[in-house]
């Protein structure tokens, strides 16, 4: 099975790119998001972590972690975001090794770890490919912001603390340029992929 990174900055579209691949290849596709998430749920070790960290009010009623204030705590000040990133990231880390071993009992194919964080991780070691995503900064931020996910100012801390675009292509395999329309995004993820997929031959 190939194993393939699949990172961007915020609002690149690497998860358009993840889809494509699934819907049109059969790849299986880790989405670090949603691993994220099961790393902070109630109980978890990383949750009791973080909640010693910067208090009960980061908590929701139900005592599942509010990711919103827990997002603006980080991007507050650098200690916040080193502090998060070294609870949080060890545990996905060992939640994407779990879910690549389950992909390798389930599919001969491919397996596509769609994460923002790869290189911040340091997984792209241990793939056979890294492929990043690519955009402008003004057609990131407008798709970003079209979502209403987070407010403008918000948006400009996040993209301040991402590594560079720039550095990110320097350690890719491959490069899609996400600055056209979607017939083209899919022409050129499926060239990637299946250019991947001979290679690994």
């Amino acid at each position: 099975m190939v194993t393939i990174g699949l990172t961007g900055n915020v609002g690149a579209g690497k998860s358009m790119v993840a889809g494509i691949w699934k819907r049109e290849r059969g790849a299986v596709v880790i989405e670090a998001d949603w691993l994220g998430r099961e790393a902070v749920k109630p109980g978890s070790m990383a949750l009791t972590r973080l909640v010693n960290r910067f208090g009960r009010e980061i908590l929701m009623p139900d005592g599942s972690l509010d990711r919103g204030l827990m997002g603006e705590l980080a991007f507050a000040k650098q200690e916040n975001l080193e502090a998060l990133n070294s609870i949080v990231h060890p545990e996905i880390i060992k939640l994407i090794r779990k879910e690549i071993e389950k992909a390798q009992r389930e599919s001969d194919r491919a397996v596509v770890i769609d994460a923002a964080l790869i290189v911040e991780l340091g997984f792209e070691n241990h793939l056979d490919y890294l492929v990043v995503v690519d955009a402008p900064k003004e057609v990131r931020m407008k798709r970003m912001l079209a979502k209403k996910k987070m407010d403008q100012e918000t948006l400009e801390r996040v993209m301040e603390v991402q590594i560079p675009a720039q550095r990110l292509k320097e350690r890719a395999d491959y490069v899609i340029e996400n600055d056209r329309d979607e017939k083209w995004l899919e022409e050129k993820a499926l060239e990637v992929f299946d250019r991947m997929m001979a290679d690994s031959k």
